[in-house]
């Protein structure tokens, strides 16, 4: 059994080695390789994205209600069973089967391994470093997608479409051994008073997170930023699809991704301490107006011009990082330990519902206009963007409530 005191760090190499997604770089290759279309990918990742949605609340409440550490360890089971069906399966049944799975997998993760991070530490009253250790969880996680991401296109031409989903399902049952060692936390177990059943108790905590009238902003904001920087994250796939780069290209842009995403999540609780809420609001703005402008033009100009436009949306989307990163810290901040992976799980499952739909809207929009122009409509999410950056930039919001 692995000590208390040295449960976060470990924690956070299980997590680490799940975010390991050697297929990342080259999914859409994979789904070409499946027999599928752009647009059944983007349908398939919005159906995905709503079926993490519906299952968001009732598993982050399930980490609430029984141990945090088993419900990651569910979770982290279903995941290779998702990456089975997805190299066994034969064509769009079965990958949606796969990614269904998938979607159920990271629910059961999401909101519970903030929770269990936060109780860890809150065991042995560190919880005032919450900040700090979750940003060096999430750098390391990225680190380990940065090398999954620069290897990933490599495995995928070398040793076979199926390769990099094999190497992923060999770092998640390390990463299940790890989690059977870590220690339980039953203090944060939830008790529910005999005369309320536990859909009433689910739909209190989700009410209280919607009204609240700090969380409902840290929960809508990231949603909407998320969505958009999604939209950049599976579309610069097809821009090189459609400017006919190279292969080996999916992995060096996916791996510089990474590379962003790890320095973001690095020095995101320092920026955190220096600037608060209101300085990453501010620096956002401005990335994120540069990342949509390029992802508009990216088609249109040269291709040395493809590379660069590739690149601001690479940073537009690994910013997204610092949002998570921010308001995660501020909500852990202003709840309590029994309702800490439901209001979690709220928060992600408002993400799942924007990226979700707005996924399955790029599906017309990839086969019927064309990429330029889909990119173009989904620059109208700056609005909403925008308009949320301004309420919590006028909160002036810090690390306590």
């Amino acid at each position: 059994m692995i000590a208390l005191k040295f449960a976060p760090r470990w924690l956070s190499v299980a997590y680490a080695l799940q975010g390991a997604l050697f297929c990342l770089p080259t999914l859409m290759l994979f789904y070409t390789y499946k027999g599928l279309s752009m647009g059944d990918f983007f349908l398939i990742q919005g159906l995905a994205g709503l079926f993490i949605f519906a299952f968001e609340i009732p598993t982050g409440y399930i980490g609430d209600l029984f141990s945090r550490k088993h419900t990651l360890i569910i979770g982290t089971v279903a995941w290779v069973i998702g990456y089975l069906f997805l190299i066994f399966g034969p064509g769009f049944g079965s990958v949606l089967l796969g990614e269904l799975v998938l979607g159920l997998a990271i629910a059961f993760i999401s909101g519970t391994l903030e929770a269990y991070l936060y109780d860890l530490l809150k065991k042995r009253h560190k919880e005032d470093v919450f900040h700090k250790k979750y940003a060096k969880m999430r750098m390391l996680d990225e680190f380990s997608l940065t090398i999954a991401t620069f290897t990933g296109a490599f495995m995928y031409q070398f040793w076979g479409p199926t390769a990099p989903l094999w190497a992923g399902i060999l770092c998640l049952v390390v990463s299940i051994t790890i989690l059977f060692l870590l220690p339980d936390v039953p203090e944060s177990r939830r008790v529910v008073a005999k005369e309320k059943s536990k859909i009433q108790d689910i739909l209190d905590i989700s009410k209280y997170a919607m009204k609240h009238p700090e969380i409902k902003w840290l929960m809508i904001f990231p949603g909407i930023y998320g969505t958009l920087t999604f939209i950049f994250f599976w579309g610069w796939q097809s821009v090189m699809v459609a400017t006919h780069l190279p292969v080996f290209i999916f992995s060096v842009v996916m791996g510089m991704n990474a590379v962003m995403r790890t320095l973001f999540s690095g020095i995101s609780g320092k920026i955190l301490e220096k600037i608060h809420l209101s300085g990453i609001i501010k620096l956002q703005g401005g990335i994120i107006v540069l990342a949509t402008v390029a992802s508009c033009l990216a088609v249109y100009v040269p291709v040395w011009a493809v590379y660069l436009c590739l690149v601001l949306m690479m940073i537009g989307a690994s910013s997204v990082v610092l949002s998570n990163i921010a308001t995660s810290v501020l909500v852990n901040h202003r709840i309590k330990s029994d309702e800490r992976a439901t209001v979690l799980s709220v928060k992600s499952m408002v993400s799942r519902i924007f990226q979700g739909f707005g996924l399955m809207c790029l599906k017309p929009l990839f086969d019927g206009i064309g990429v330029g122009p889909t990119f173009m409509v989904s620059a109208l999410l700056l609005i909403p963007i925008l308009i949320c950056a301004k309420r919590l930039y006028q909160m002036k919001l810090k690390t306590r409530g």
